[in-house]
């Protein structure tokens, strides 16, 4: 039911946005100066985007790491800050913090997107099997896009 009422909050918050951004549009074209309608377009498009990153953090990216949370990642383990994942249909482009250990792949998303919803994961190794010429794993029927080097813990034949 949380779930429903996340989507319903997230479509009404949009069509609110969006109805600010066309009255925007139409007062720009349609007056001299349209200063008013600059403002409106200005205001409405950053409103638009806060509610679709939430929205794609919470319904998309959550639901697919919950069943791996976050461990703490060791010292030896080799990092890389803003690196580019798509899991699923949700691309984080140079938005993850990412961590390889002996069993782990650990991915914390960037502290603006913590801040709006997004939760970090530490993935088994076990958890993947490696595909697309190793820059791709299926977990759990979603593929995992990522950097080579977060997956070459992974034998070609898992």
């Amino acid at each position: 039911m949380k779930h429903k009422k996340g989507i319903v909050f997230f479509i009404v918050i949009l069509l609110i946005t969006e109805g600010l951004f066309v009255t925007g549009l139409i007062l720009a074209l349609k007056t001299p100066a349209g200063n008013l309608g600059l403002i409106f377009l200005i205001t409405s498009s950053i409103l638009m985007v806060v509610p679709i990153v939430i929205a794609a953090l919470r319904l998309l990216w959550n639901p697919m790491i919950a069943n791996f949370p976050a461990i703490e990642v060791p010292r030896h383990a080799k990092r890389k800050n803003f690196q580019s994942f798509k899991f699923g249909i949700v691309n984080m482009g140079l938005s993850i913090h990412a961590a390889t250990d002996q069993t782990h792949l650990h991915l914390e998303p960037i502290m603006p997107l913590r801040m709006l919803g997004a939760r970090s994961a530490s993935i088994p190794f076990d958890a993947m099997t490696l595909s697309d010429r190793g820059r791709s794993v299926q977990i759990n029927g979603t593929t995992l896009y990522g950097p080579r080097w977060c997956f070459e813990s992974l034998a070609p034949n898992d």
